[in-house]
């Protein structure tokens, strides 16, 4: 019998039987591991590897010594350093100072150091062990750790205002400080170095993007004359609208209240962009404002302006589309004039943007447009020609428009297997793999990102290849974009669950290559992707829509219980996937199978979708596009149009996509109410 099936005969009755004789084995032998186990012995050393990680967090203190000598047979294995990181955290003393101070030199900046430094020099601290802790004291570990190392270096200082003098970007900051900190910003207050000025300082920083809070503390620092002005600080982020009350603001202190009048003014310019403007010209009267504060509130009253479709919004635009302006004003200038139809206007909108702009594929596709619609064919149409050549969302328009079939430019990045070996042989690359074998994404996608931005620029192309060639789609997808390679299609954009969305796809009549196209912008194909807002998994879905399909289903099923469906099970691609093209067929119904706002909705919710609708009458698809009051939406539309496109050439489905988009209209508010109102639809 082999020694193999040994191990794993009695592996079904006592796992810690197994590990022990192997290691006996291994270590009283001579025979290495990876001439007994199978698959070289891989599969075996991570159950041995979970297996001691699981001890070492469970085992008491006395027996962390006896089972580092058990797993010291896994020196060879990729992951052994994360069971020594392991026992160190629970062997954090100065009897073990020798070995931490080793590893974290041995691994400083790799990801299994990540954390440990810190939680070394909080127990220094803890311990007063102030030679120890300046000895392993590094730069951007914290306001914590940071305080400590001042106070230890001004207890002796020969010059303690050196010391001093870096406490300043600590202080002006807008959250609650460490007590740790305390003792320094005594010391700087008593040395005078915590002026008025400071406090102010971080009273705006606390009002305007920290911890609002933390400013009658911080107004309890000031003198009696200045404290009206912690006052007006919480009410202008309380209310912005609170600056039409002028005589709130006399500018006895005018370097101190004229920020405030700065953020309150572009705050209420998304508000009420007719009160921004009345506050904007009382205040201007009075010549606070710098030509760039002019420029900054010219912007925003300006594009609010515009994103409302206000009467003046022409005016502002043209107020804030001036030399020096950001690039955003001119982009909505365009889509202003776009939306009104103004095409002369836009023809000497983008004959006057600077060179750079006028090469943007943006811009000579509107020029081509506008050249278009004022019976310039030929030159429109050389435009579109040199657009048409190009892999993007205006080039696939422009396509559309000359009657090509777009151009995906497709050139598979060479494969040379060395080269790929090379990078697979890296430490980094063996641990991501090892991590992404056992399932742990956060842990190999810490060692994926170490090693691209550590190996040479020429092999992140190499990476990108072994990632493909393990199936990590999100990290593959990531590593091309690094690299610069980016006419490899088919690695760019991997039919990833191909099989999956084809089936689901039928049972829902969405096309795959949409939903796929929706995956791939989400997140890559990554199953554990979580958005800030909680959106979870391959198609990012919330939660809270994924149990409203459920108690759908279970509705259309009468059934009597109420389905339970939490996070977790989002991050199973089977049940991620499954929602979320159930939730595209939910606003195709709702929307007329439109894909353009299918993808809006999708990303910003159908109600804001069916806001940003055409009043009365219908508008061209690609204005309407341009017109997306969010920039996230609009990239998004444009992006999924794109990729959609591209897996429909990729699963060899014919596609008229882009011929659709340049020659259809998106309906009015008032054509899709009378839609919903005669097909009944809920306004659920």
């Amino acid at each position: 019998m082999q020694l193999s099936s040994i191990f794993s005969s009695i592996f079904r009755f006592s796992p810690g039987l197994y590990f022990l004789s192997l290691i006996t084995l291994t270590g009283h032998s001579g025979i290495a591991l990876a001439d007994v186990l199978p698959d070289g012995g891989q599969s075996a050393q991570r159950e041995q590897f979970t297996y001691f990680e699981k001890q070492l967090r469970t085992v008491s203190y006395a027996s962390l010594d006896e089972l580092k000598q058990q797993y010291a047979s896994l020196k060879g294995y990729p992951l052994y350093p994360y069971l020594e990181r392991q026992r160190l955290y629970r062997q954090m003393d100065l009897v073990h100072r020798d070995e931490i101070e080793q590893f974290l030199a041995r691994y400083d900046g790799r990801p299994v150091s990540y954390g440990i430094r810190s939680s070394w020099l909080r127990y220094l601290a803890d311990k007063g062990a102030r030679a120890a802790f300046l000895a392993n004291y590094r730069d951007g570990l914290g306001a914590t750790i940071t305080c400590q190392y001042l106070q230890y270096q001004l207890e002796d200082a020969r010059n303690p205002r050196y010391w001093l003098s870096k406490v300043e970007p600590i202080w002006l900051s807008g959250q609650s400080q460490p007590d740790e900190c305390d003792p320094v910003f005594r010391q700087w207050q008593k040395a005078g170095m915590m002026t008025d000025e400071m406090i102010l300082g971080r009273i705006e920083k606390a009002a305007t993007s920290g911890n609002p809070r933390l400013v009658p503390y911080l107004k309890s620092k000031l003198p009696g004359s200045l404290q009206h002005l912690a006052d007006r600080w919480l009410a202008v982020r309380n209310n912005p609208a609170h600056i039409l009350n002028y005589s709130q603001f006399s500018f006895t202190h005018r370097d101190y209240e004229q920020p405030m009048v700065i953020y309150a003014l572009k705050r209420l310019a998304w508000q009420d962009g007719d009160k921004a403007v009345k506050a904007y010209n009382h205040y201007a009267e009075k010549g606070i404002f710098s030509n760039e504060q002019r420029r900054q509130v010219h912007r925003v009253i300006a594009l609010s302006k515009a994103i409302d479709n206000a009467p003046d919004a022409g005016d502002w635009l043209r107020r804030a589309d001036v030399e020096g302006a950001r690039e955003d004003v001119k982009r909505w200038h365009l889509a202003y004039l776009l939306r009104h139809r103004k095409w002369a206007e836009v023809l000497r909108l983008v004959n006057n943007a600077p060179a750079s702009m006028r090469r943007d594929d943006n811009f000579m596709y509107w020029q081509a447009r506008a050249l278009e619609a004022q019976g310039f064919h030929a030159q429109a149409e050389e435009l579109y020609n040199d657009l048409a050549g190009q892999r993007h969302y205006y080039g696939f328009l422009a396509s559309a428009k000359v009657g090509q079939k777009p151009a995906l430019l497709h050139k598979p990045a060479p494969h040379n297997n060395q080269a790929i070996q090379k990078v697979a042989a890296l430490d980094s690359a063996r641990r991501a793999y090892e991590f992404l074998q056992m399932g742990r994404q956060l842990e190999a996608r810490r060692e994926w990102y170490y090693l691209l931005t550590h190996i040479d620029t020429d092999q992140v192309k190499d990476a990108a290849l072994l990632a493909s060639d393990w199936g990590w789609y999100d990290q593959s997808i990531i590593s091309f974009s690094r690299s610069g390679y980016l006419n490899d299609i088919e690695k760019r954009f991997p039919l990833a669950y191909a099989n999956e969305f084809t089936s689901v796809g039928e049972t829902y009549n969405v096309q795959p290559a949409f939903a796929m196209a929706i995956a791939r912008r989400e997140s890559s194909f990554r199953a554990d992707a979580v958005s800030p807002a909680g959106a979870a998994g391959l198609m990012q879905l919330m939660p809270g829509t994924a149990r409203y399909l459920a108690q759908r289903n279970a509705d259309n099923r009468r059934q009597t219980s109420t389905p339970t469906l939490n996070r977790s099970a989002l991050f199973e691609p089977a049940n991620n996937l499954q929602y979320g093209v159930q939730y595209l067929r939910y606003l195709g119904d709702k929307l007329g199978d439109n894909p353009v706002l299918i993808s809006a909705s999708y990303n910003a919710g159908w109600r804001k979708v069916l806001e940003w609708l055409p009043e009365d009458v219908s508008m061209e698809t690609d204005i309407w596009i341009e017109n997306i009051p969010y920039k996230e939406t609009r990239h998004y539309v444009k992006a999924v149009m794109a990729y959609r496109y591209i897996y429909e050439y990729q699963l060899g489905a014919p596609s008229a996509l882009f011929q659709q988009l340049a020659e259809s209209a998106i309906p009015s508010a008032e054509r899709m109410q009378s839609r919903r109102n005669a097909m009944q639809l809920a306004p659920d």
